[in-house]
């Protein structure tokens, strides 16, 4: 009786064996299939500069030495609409009606753009209540203008009053 006890538990042992060489095999053909038929995601970069505390207007370092003050284009996003700003002088409102009217910016920027060809450079100033959305959407605008040189600055007071 003790010795079919102890057959007994060679063969449980015995059958008890994991095979992992299917399980591996199915690997080995998944991993290639799943790499090759995976898609890759694209990140796009926008390239901008950040307002530093210390100047009123960050320029591009190349554009500081060269561009005067009447040349600094200025896209001031407020609650009431765009404001688009040359050096000192109010060049165009685009009110805000229910949403911005993003296809009338890229006109008047258009504009600009026949007018000084030149012009690649341009800060975007803009209120703390405008959402990050209307932010990109403006800069991809202003991009497809061929304003490539894009600055960021917090507006300090209401556009179009004398900064």
């Amino acid at each position: 009786m003790m010795a079919r006890a102890a057959l007994s538990k060679k063969k449980e042992r015995k059958s008890m064996e994991i095979f992992l060489s299917p399980v591996l095999n199915l690997f080995i053909i998944l991993i290639p299939f799943l790499l090759m038929t995976a898609v890759f995601v694209q990140t796009s970069v926008i390239d901008l500069f950040l307002p530093s505390t210390s100047k009123p207007h960050n320029l591009l370092p190349e554009a500081q030495s060269n561009v005067s003050k009447e040349k600094i284009l200025i896209l001031a996003i407020a609650p009431q609409g765009f404001y688009l700003i040359l050096g000192d002088k109010l060049l165009k409102l685009i009110p805000k009606k229910n949403d911005y009217d993003y296809g009338q910016l890229e006109e008047v920027l258009q504009k600009v753009r026949d007018k000084l060809p030149e012009q690649q450079s341009i800060i975007i100033e803009s209120d703390d209540g405008i959402i990050y959305d209307d932010i990109i959407h403006t800069m991809d605008r202003c991009r497809s203008c061929g304003l490539t040189n894009i600055s960021l600055s917090a507006s300090k007071n209401q556009p179009g009053q004398g900064k």
